[in-house]
């Protein structure tokens, strides 16, 4: 029997060059195999299909071909993938996390936590992405709450509920206060803190009471050991001492107020402008004495030049006043009349004055007095300069002319390019008149 040529070869070609799959088809982990393989051996160009598993998919269909020997993906780009769940949903004062997984698909897992002083209802805080979606209702989270507080004997309580016995929840405060003649032992405030406990133990309200004060350098004037609200204690000090504020102290809450206490008398060296004293030391004790003198030209203000150290200072105040007031020479200006009977005058004598042209009193009248103090004429300066601003060479001036007493000053405005000697913007009257000039010069650009 003879065969066409073609069909040996055919034959030829299939012998040498087709392979058959020496095993089923691979099994997959996100795929399953549809169909029964139960064969050893496949020939090329059998396919088997893949359906998903569970909780995952794909667009198309998942075959793979047998062909040279091997279990080839007919499209490799058909995969399944996990499915997604979408968003689990938020609780209200609460929040998740992905415990499991890094994406809302199949697999993954989210635990749900409250927000600080709330606590959630059941047991389940997860939710689980499966075959259907999410598992378990989205947890709640309520507001953690406190049971109801009384008011303390002898106290009552301050809070924002509207009946003496309601629970109270997070955060909330609980103010105490105590009726009059008590004092809180405990805190003022309390609050419902996140585990549903209060945050201290109710205070107590006690009775107000002061022990008898001990007083260093100091008694009490009565022997009474216990005292109640109100009631007052007085007390004195040993001799060289002084209240520290008064000679009594009440009881309060805080306790004796003000605080009964004595304290030393001292004085510190006494400062006598224009006189010296004996004995001088750095610190004296109630009850010691000083004797001072006047320089020359200086005289005790009292009667005596001795002085004691008490509880209010020196007593009397040493003090060095000048002696009768000579005749004055008043520069630039004279006194109305001088006679040579009248000095040296006397403290507080009054003798009126005028001053010369361009000069005028501080009170910028045409004449005013001068007085005989302790520390000698006054005013000191009678006569000052009367500077007057009508003109500005080569800058702006005021259209009716303005008066200045010597040390007051006035800013200017000179032309653009112009300026006061030294680039200065302002004029001082001095005892000469302006300074600098009332004139504007060029400056250098």
């Amino acid at each position: 029997m003879r065969f066409p040529a073609a069909i040996v070869w055919l034959m030829l070609w299939t012998v040498c060059v087709a392979k058959d799959c020496q095993e089923p088809p691979p099994r997959r982990e996100r795929e399953i195999l549809s169909g029964s393989w139960t064969e050893q051996t496949y020939r090329e160009g059998t396919e088997a299909t893949y359906k998903c598993r569970p909780g995952y998919r794909t667009l198309g269909s998942i075959v793979m071909v047998c062909k040279d020997g091997k279990w080839l993906s007919l499209h490799p780009s058909r995969i399944c993938q996990k499915k997604p769940c979408g968003h689990p949903g938020d609780t209200p004062f609460g929040s998740f996390h992905l415990a499991v997984g890094t994406q809302f698909e199949y697999g993954a897992k989210i635990v749900y936590t409250c927000d600080e002083g709330y606590q959630m209802l059941g047991e389940m805080n997860f939710r689980e992405c499966e075959t259907n979606g999410w598992t378990n209702n989205i947890p709640i989270c309520e507001v953690v709450k406190c049971l109801p507080v009384t008011e303390p004997e002898n106290g009552k309580i301050f809070s924002g509920a509207l009946e003496p016995d309601q629970i109270y929840t997070f955060g909330q405060a609980i103010q105490f206060e105590c009726n009059s003649g008590y004092i809180l032992d405990g805190p003022k405030q309390i609050h419902c803190s996140a585990d549903g406990i209060w945050s201290e133990e109710k205070p107590k309200c006690v009775e107000i009471s002061c022990k008898q004060p001990t007083i260093l350098n100091g008694y009490p004037l009565s022997l009474k050991e216990i005292y109640k609200a109100n009631e007052r204690v007085q007390y004195k000090c040993a001799s060289g001492f002084e209240y520290g504020e008064r000679g009594d102290a009440v009881c309060t809450e805080f306790g004796w107020a003000p605080v009964p206490s004595c304290k030393e008398v001292t004085c510190d060296p006494p400062h006598i402008p224009n006189g010296i004293y004996t004995p001088q030391l750095t610190k004296y004790r109630g009850e010691d004495k000083i004797i001072y003198e006047c320089k020359s030209g200086f005289s005790p203000v009292i009667q005596g030049n001795v002085a004691m150290c008490t509880s209010h200072g020196w007593s009397p105040a040493p003090r060095c006043s000048f002696k009768p007031c000579d005749f004055p020479v008043i520069k630039h200006g004279r006194l109305h009349y001088a006679y040579g009977e009248y000095f040296p005058a006397r403290l507080g004598q009054q003798f009126s004055y005028r001053c010369d042209q361009y000069f005028v009193p501080s009170s910028r009248s045409s004449w005013d007095y001068l007085t005989c103090t302790p520390q000698g004429w006054s005013p000191e300066v009678p006569c000052l300069r009367q500077c007057t601003f009508n003109y500005l060479e080569n800058g702006h001036y005021p259209d009716y002319e303005k008066k200045y007493l010597q040390g007051e000053t006035v800013r200017v405005h000179c032309y653009n390019g112009y300026s006061l000697q030294n680039y200065q913007n302002t004029m001082t009257c001095t005892e000469n008149d302006w300074f600098p000039p009332p004139r504007c010069i060029r400056v250098s650009e």
